[in-house]
C-alpha cells in the first residue's frame, strides 16, 4: 500500500512519514493532555519506523516546545531514504540524539517504540532484544508507532523479543498479527491512524483478511419492513437434527438459539426416546419430530427416510450437536451428508464421524452440490486435518485456510478471535467474545446462529461470520450485564442474542448518518 500510494499517487514517503508522525502526536495530546510538560523518551531504530520517531521528535519540539530524547540504536549512517531525511531534519531544528548505549528511561512518563516496524522477518535477538527489554522493565506507558517492535505484523507470532506496548498506534489498516493471538497480547489498546492512503489502495480486491465490523453484519442481514410479504416463509426454514441418549440440552440450546437469531420456523429431530423430555425444555415455538434410533439412543440408519422427508421442506439443516458415536450414528451422519440436497451446517460429532473416514471426509463434502459450513474447535479441526490440536492453534490461520482447500466449503474454526474462511481466500477474523463463554453449549449455540442466518440467505461465508460476531457480542452483552465474565452459561447467551442483532444494526445506522 505504500508503494502503490508513492508510485501510483505520486506521494512522497516523506509526505505520509509527517502524516504519521502528526497523527501520533494527535492521539498522544488526546490520551495524555498537554505533551509540553511530559517527559517522552522516544527509541528509534534505523528504518522507516524510526524515521517516524523522529519526525515526532521534531513535531513534539516545534509545535509542543516539548523536548524528547531520541534513543538511536543504530550509528546515524546507518539510516538510508526517507528515515536518513527525517533524521537530518531532526538533527538539524536541535531534536536531543543520543546512543541507545546510554539509555535511561527511568524519568520518562511515556516511551516511544520506534525500533522495528512492519518490515522485520524473524525473532529479534542479541542487543536489539536487550533494548525491547529494557522498554518492557521500564514501568511506563509504551506508545508503538505502528506495530510494538519484534511482532510480525503479517502472523502475529510471538518469537524473539517483543515490545509489550499500552498502546499501539498503527496506520492506515490494522495489521493481522495485531488482531490474532499470540499477537494481539502485546498490542494494548489498538488505534487505526488515516495517514492520507487513498481508499482506492485500501479497497483494493486483492484485498481478502477482514475483521467482521458490526456494520458488516447489518448490511448482510436481511432488512425486515412491515410489509404484504414479511411472513415467516420468508425468513427461512431450519430443521436441526441433534441428540443422543444423554444429549437432550445440545439439541435445544441449536433450535432456541436458531430461532432467537431471527429463522422463520424450526423443526427439531431428535431420537425418539429423547422426543418428550424435548419438548417440556424447549420454546413452544419450535416443532419436534421424533426420529428411529438405535439401542444405543442413537440415530440409526432406519432414521434417514423420515429425516430426508424433513429436508424436503427446509432452507438449511443443523447437524452434529449431540448425535453421539458408534456405528449406527457414524452411518446416519454419513449417508445423510452424502445425500442431502439442502445447505448444511455441520459442527460436534457429525465432524468428528467425518474425521473417522480414510480422506477425514473430503469427498463426501466436496462431492455435495449444496453448500456446506463446518465449525469444528481447534480439537476437531485437529482431527479433521490430521494435525495435533497444539499444531492448529499454533498457526490457525493456515490451519482453517487448508481445511477450506481440503473441503471445499466454508470452515469457522471456533476460538478466541474466532476465523471463517473460504476457499477463494477471504478469510474474517472475530473480534467479539470473552474468556466466560468458554462453556459446555457455546458451540451448539454457534450452530444456531449461523444456520438460522444461513437459512436467511446470507452467503455461507457471511453467514460464518456474521454468526461468531453476534454470538460473541451476545457474550459481550452478558458480561456487561452481570459486570463480569465468570459464571456465563451457554443458555444465557440465547436470551442476548435479538440485541445483539439490534446493537449491530444501531451501529451502522449510527455511522451512516
Amino acid at each position: 500500500m505504500d508503494r502503490q500510494t508513492a508510485e501510483d499517487y505520486h506521494v512522497p514517503g516523506l509526505i505520509s512519514m509527517e502524516h504519521g508522525a502528526l497523527k501520533v502526536l494527535e492521539i498522544l495530546h488526546e490520551q495524555f493532555g498537554t505533551l509540553s510538560e511530559k517527559r517522552i523518551s522516544i527509541v528509534c531504530g534505523k528504518g522507516n519506523n524510526g524515521g517516524d520517531g523522529l519526525a515526532i521528535a521534531r513535531n513534539l519540539l516545534t509545535r509542543f516546545n516539548c523536548h524528547a530524547t531520541v534513543w538511536l540504536s543504530v550509528d546515524p549512517s546507518a539510516f538510508r531514504g526517507e528515515a536518513a531525511s527525517s533524521y537530518q531534519m531532526a538533527k538539524s531544528y536541535g531534536v536531543q540524539l543520543r546512543p541507545v548505549s546510554e539509555m535511561n528511561l527511568s524519568n520518562s512518563d511515556i516511551v516511544i517504540d520506534a525500533l522495528f516496524g512492519t518490515g522485520i522477518k524473524g525473532p529479534v535477538t542479541g542487543e536489539a532484544a536487550n533494548i525491547i527489554q529494557a522498554i518492557n522493565n521500564s514501568g511506563k506507558k509504551v506508545i508503538s508507532v505502528d506495530v510494538p517492535s519484534g511482532l510480525d505484523a503479517d502472523d502475529g507470532k510471538a518469537e524473539g523479543a517483543i515490545v509489550r506496548a499500552s498502546l499501539t498506534i498503527t496506520f492506515a489498516l490494522p495489521k493481522y498479527g495485531m488482531l490474532d493471538f499470540p499477537g494481539a497480547d502485546y498490542v494494548g489498546e489498538l488505534i487505526i491512524s488515516d495517514i492520507g492512503t487513498p481508499s482506492a489502495v485500501m479497497e483494493n480486491s486483492a484485498i481478502k483478511t477482514y475483521a467482521t465490523e458490526a456494520s458488516d453484519v447489518a448490511r448482510w442481514l436481511p432488512v425486515r419492513r412491515n410489509s404484504r410479504d414479511s411472513n415467516k416463509g420468508k425468513f427461512g426454514h431450519v430443521l436441526v437434527i441433534a441428540g443422543s441418549k444423554g444429549f437432550a440440552g445440545a439439541p435445544v440450546m441449536v433450535a432456541e438459539a436458531t430461532a432467537r437469531t431471527g429463522a422463520g420456523l424450526i423443526t427439531l429431530a431428535v431420537p425418539e426416546a429423547l422426543e418428550q423430555a424435548i419438548v417440556a425444555h424447549v420454546s413452544p415455538v419450535v416443532m419436534t419430530h421424533a426420529l428411529n434410533q438405535s439401542e444405543a439412543g442413537t440415530l440409526n440408519h432406519s432414521a434417514l427416510e423420515s429425516a430426508f422427508n424433513l429436508a424436503k421442506t427446509a432452507t438449511v439443516v443443523a447437524l452434529g450437536p449431540g448425535v453421539g458415536h458408534g456405528k449406527e450414528a457414524a452411518s446416519f451422519v454419513r449417508d445423510f451428508v452424502r445425500h442431502c440436497k439442502v445447505p448444511l451446517v455441520l459442527d460436534a460429532d457429525a465432524l468428528n464421524i467425518l474425521a473417522e473416514e480414510s480422506d477425514h471426509g473430503n469427498s463426501l463434502i466436496r462431492a455435495r452440490s449444496a453448500p456446506t459450513i463446518l465449525t469444528p474447535h481447534p480439537g476437531e479441526m485437529g482431527r479433521l486435518l490430521g494435525l495435533s490440536t497444539a499444531t492448529v492453534e499454533s498457526d490457525r490461520r493456515s490451519a482453517v485456510t487448508q481445511a477450506t482447500q481440503n473441503y471445499g466449503c466454508v470452515v469457522l474454526l471456533k476460538g478466541a478471535k474466532t476465523l471463517s474462511a473460504a476457499p477463494d481466500g477471504r478469510l474474517y477474523l472475530n473480534n467479539t467474545a470473552n474468556p466466560g463463554m468458554a462453556t459446555g453449549g457455546a458451540g451448539d449455540v454457534l450452530t444456531g446462529v449461523i444456520a438460522s442466518l444461513l437459512a436467511q440467505h446470507l452467503e455461507p461465508l457471511h453467514a460464518a461470520a456474521a454468526g461468531a460476531y453476534i454470538h460473541g457480542l451476545a457474550g459481550d452483552l452478558v458480561k456487561r450485564s452481570r459486570s463480569g465474565s465468570t459464571g456465563i452459561i451457554a443458555t444465557d447467551l440465547i436470551e442476548y442474542l435479538p440485541g445483539a442483532i439490534a446493537r449491530c444494526q444501531q451501529e451502522w445506522e449510527h455511522q451512516s448518518l
